[in-house]
């Protein structure tokens, strides 16, 4: 993915259009459409007011993290929803996927007892009053 395309989804993802960006970042708005074509490349000084602006890592902006983690952008867009999320709301989403994980790797158990004791470790201490009324909002 290119320094552009990354951008325009930082920008897509915060709901603002090129002109506005353009003015937070004190540029004109030809300049920045040349930043999302690949056109122009921004100084220090703008990246450093496009990572503020659009609230990005500035490595995820300019392509030094992609090999190092591997996140999709479908998955760092899941990250940034997190991140907006309440600590109750993170929390949730944390203990969702535990959940999950434990479910996935009892799910590959061959002996039904090894499932069974699985999934109930995997349920152990999990407050059910709680996940009934999360499920229930």
């Amino acid at each position: 993915m290119t320094f552009g395309e990354r951008l325009q989804i930082a920008r897509k993802d915060k709901g603002y259009t090129q002109e506005q960006v353009a003015e937070f970042i004190g540029v004109a708005k030809s300049t920045y459409t040349g930043y999302e074509k690949n056109n122009r490349e921004p100084d220090v000084f703008k990246i450093k007011r496009l990572v503020e602006v659009l609230g990005v890592n500035s490595s995820w902006l300019l392509g030094i993290d992609d090999n190092d983690d591997g996140l999709t952008s479908e998955e760092f867009k899941i990250i940034k929803k997190y991140r907006q999320l309440d600590p109750r709301g993170q929390s949730a989403v944390v203990d969702t996927i535990e959940r999950e994980l434990c479910y996935s790797s009892s799910n590959k158990a061959t002996d039904a007892k090894k499932f069974v004791d699985d999934a109930l470790e995997c349920m152990a201490g999990t407050d059910l009053n709680e996940l009934v009324r999360t499920a229930r909002k």
